[in-house]
């Protein structure tokens, strides 16, 4: 027991006084946590007091002289229990989940992590500051994140968010009430790195060749294949191509396939061997979204070999219409039919 104040009477130096309380704390529940010495009327308490389950106790003082009843009136008295810093920080959440752009500026805001601190508000014991105690990977700097002491937000401190390099960071922050010098408690704050576009697509090849017949209109004649450093099947990363020299006629089409990583061109319409025996395209290959960040866009060369069909002889006219005397003589001339073959061939 602990004795923190005494009541005295001004009628215990002419008479026998007693002293007594009544009330919550005394002889109503919490029953017998204040006691007071019936003699001396020393106010004792007999258990620790916790601020945060009741912060102030009212009874009442009663004063008795020996034989003749209450002395004086009863007097209230008023304990208010006074706050200790015996309770630390506790985060909200045991692990924060966040999500922070790659290459994103310094100063960009990512996540505010809050703690809260029981002890009596408007005071040192709850006055709660935040510090990053740790970050793992500590690249490309051991100081990548950076949190406002007093609001908990963390933002990005240095330049170099590469989502193919380091894709999450976790940091330990915590939480110090005494602004910052007294108990701690701590989180986890888990960053994924998101994805933008900032790696090109890349030709596997710098070059490709292809052999065509010629007529065939719609045949698919090569595939090429492209690697790209972003989040695969997203649009970041999802190949674009189209035929940008070597064919102002629209004699080709290029499409992207099913994995959205390769090229097909096709024949658009027929070609012709004795036009053009080679085809030579420059093909370029971009992303479904633009480029986040200035990137050069890739080109390959491919050469189209058309090979020769042996095509029929074609008569010029097809058909002629002749008039001759009935009377003509046997083995005169009728008439000149002339033929000439697409391949440059003899003709009989």
């Amino acid at each position: 027991m602990w004795c923190f104040v005494q009541i005295r009477s001004n009628e215990d130096k002419t008479k026998k006084i007693f002293y007594s309380i009544t009330g919550p704390g005394a002889d109503q529940p919490p029953v017998g946590l204040f006691t007071m010495d019936r003699n001396t009327g020393n106010l004792y308490v007999t258990q620790p007091l916790d601020r945060e389950i009741k912060d102030s106790y009212m009874f009442q003082a009663h004063v008795l002289a020996e034989g003749s009843g209450n002395a004086e009136a009863p007097m209230e008295i008023i304990v208010k229990v006074i706050d200790q810093n015996d309770n630390k920080p506790i985060f909200n959440q045991s692990t924060f989940l966040g999500e922070v752009p790659e290459a994103s500026p310094t100063g960009f805001e990512v996540i505010q992590v809050v703690a809260t601190d029981i002890d009596q508000p408007d005071t040192d014991n709850s006055y709660i500051r935040y510090r990053i105690i740790s970050q793992e990977p500590r690249l490309p700097s051991d100081l990548m994140f950076v949190i406002n002491p007093v609001t908990g937000i963390i933002r990005v401190n240095a330049s170099g968010l590469d989502r193919e390099k380091y894709p999450t960071y976790t940091l330990v922050v915590q939480a110090a009430d005494m602004r910052g010098e007294g108990l701690t408690g701590e989180a986890k704050v888990i960053l994924t790195v998101t994805d933008i576009n900032d790696n090109a697509p890349v030709f596997t090849e710098a070059s490709y060749e292809a052999v065509v017949d010629e007529k065939k209109v719609a045949a698919q004649i090569l595939t090429m294949s492209v690697t790209d450093g972003d989040e695969p099947h997203s649009p970041d990363w999802n190949a674009k191509f189209r035929i940008v020299d070597g064919d102002p006629g629209g004699l080709f089409t290029v499409r992207t396939g099913i994995n959205r990583q390769e090229g097909i061109i096709s024949t658009a319409k027929s070609l012709d061997f004795e036009k053009s025996s080679t085809h030579t395209l420059l093909v370029a290959v971009v992303n479904e979204v633009p480029f986040a960040v200035p990137l050069p866009t890739a080109t390959a060369t491919v050469v189209v070999t058309v090979r020769d069909v042996n095509e029929v002889p074609v008569f010029d006219p097809v058909e002629m219409h002749v008039v001759k005397r009935e009377d003509l003589a046997v083995d005169s001339d009728v008439v000149q039919y002339t033929a000439s073959d697409p391949d440059r061939q003899k003709i009989t």
